[in-house]
């Protein structure tokens, strides 16, 4: 994946960080992480509430992060940490 320019490659390090972020947040769990042409596939369970608060129910879920929602992850995590990653002028969604 190439980084907010065009011209230089992404480094898997703030990739995979930024993907962790968001499958941390989603409550994720047992997770493959599978690199396509097309982006990354996550395979995985959600653990959702069960009966009660000591249960918790697994939920199978997979989710294709094509190379504009990696990137969308990218910049948020940017902002996140305050290292900017774009234009600081770039769009505020």
């Amino acid at each position: 994946m190439l980084d907010h320019t065009g011209r230089y490659r992404t480094r898997y390090e703030d990739t995979l960080r930024a993907l962790g972020h968001y499958l941390d947040q989603h409550r994720f769990t047992r997770i493959a992480v599978i690199e396509t042409p097309e982006g990354f596939l996550i395979k995985g369970y959600i653990a959702a509430s069960g009966r009660d608060e000591e249960h918790f129910a697994l939920a199978p879920e997979t989710l294709l992060f094509t190379d504009e929602d990696l990137r969308q992850l990218l910049e948020e995590a940017y902002r996140r940490r305050g290292t900017g990653g774009g234009n600081s002028s770039s769009s505020t969604r």
